[in-house]
C-alpha cells in the first residue's frame, strides 16, 4: 500500500520488458519458477491490475490453465514473441504482472491479450526464463547484446495490394536508413524495396527478420533491392542492435 518513485534501468522494446529500480529495503521477493518445465494443462494464476489507472482493482487474481507453449505472436511493432498461452483472464492493465503456478512461483510475465470478436480466454505471458535473461542483460549492459541489426526502419503499411497499385514488386519498403549502420554503408536508400534476403523472397519485415536472425553481428548478408525500376544486389554487414531506453 505504498507508492515508490522508480528509476528505469533499461528497456527492451523487442520483448516488451523493462527493469526498474526503487530505493527500498527488506522487501519480500517473488520466487521465480522454471518456464521450461511447465506443461499444458497446469494451473496458471494471473495477478495484476486490470484497470491500471484505478488502484481499487490492484492485486486482482484470476485463474486458469496453461493452454499452449511456444506460441508465436506478432506485435504491432513487428516483433515476434514466443509466449505462454493461458485462459486465465488477462485484461488491459495486467501487462507486466505475474503469471504464477500452483506453488506461487512466477512462470511468466503477462503481456499480450488477443481482443477480438469471437475470441475469449486467450491471454499470453512472456516465459520467465526469457524475462530473467533479458533482465540480467539490461542490468549489465542497458540493452540485450548479440542481436543482428541491418539498420533500417520500414513502412509497415506497404503490402501486396499497395505494390500492385504502384506497379512495383512486393517486399520491404525502406522508410529510414540509420546513419553509419550496415545498411547505410551498403548504400541502401529511403524508398528502396528489399525483395530478397540471402536469395529468398521476402514480402514483409517479419520474413526478412526470420532470415536475418539466423545470423550474428559481423556476418555479411546479401539483399536484393529494387530501386527506380531496376534490381541490384547489395552486401550488408550486420551490426549489433543497441536500442536503449533513451533511444
Amino acid at each position: 500500500d505504498k507508492q515508490y518513485t522508480a528509476e528505469i534501468v533499461g528497456v527492451d522494446w523487442r520483448t516488451d520488458l523493462a527493469v526498474i529500480k526503487i530505493d527500498a529495503t527488506n522487501l519480500p521477493a517473488a520466487e521465480l519458477g522454471d518456464s521450461d518445465k511447465i506443461e499444458v494443462g497446469e494451473l496458471a494464476v494471473a495477478i495484476g491490475n486490470p484497470a491500471s489507472a484505478d488502484m481499487e482493482f490492484m492485486g486482482t487474481v484470476t485463474a486458469g490453465i496453461i493452454s499452449g507453449l511456444d506460441r508465436t505472436i506478432m506485435s504491432e511493432s513487428g516483433y515476434e514473441f514466443k509466449l505462454i498461452q493461458t485462459d486465465a483472464a488477462i485484461n488491459p492493465g495486467n501487462s507486466g504482472a505475474a503469471l504464477v503456478n500452483s506453488e506461487g512461483k512466477v512462470i511468466g510475465v503477462n503481456s499480450i491479450k488477443i481482443v477480438a470478436t469471437g475470441y475469449e480466454g486467450i491471454g499470453f505471458a512472456i516465459p520467465i526464463n526469457t524475462a530473467r535473461k533479458v533482465a540480467e542483460d539490461l542490468i549489465e549492459h542497458k540493452y540485450v547484446p548479440g542481436r543482428p541489426y541491418i539498420g533500417i526502419k520500414v513502412d509497415s503499411d506497404f503490402d501486396e495490394s499497395m505494390a500492385r497499385y504502384y506497379r512495383v514488386p512486393v517486399g520491404v519498403l525502406v522508410r529510414e536508413v540509420i546513419p553509419f549502420s550496415g545498411a547505410y554503408k551498403a548504400g541502401i536508400k529511403v524508398g528502396d524495396i528489399i525483395t530478397k534476403c540471402e536469395g529468398k523472397a521476402v514480402k514483409n519485415l517479419q520474413e526478412l527478420n526470420a532470415i536475418k536472425n539466423n545470423y550474428k553481428p559481423g556476418d555479411v548478408i546479401k539483399l536484393e533491392v529494387y530501386r527506380n525500376g531496376q534490381y541490384m544486389e547489395v552486401e550488408v554487414e550486420l551490426t549489433e542492435e543497441r536500442l536503449t531506453f533513451e533511444q
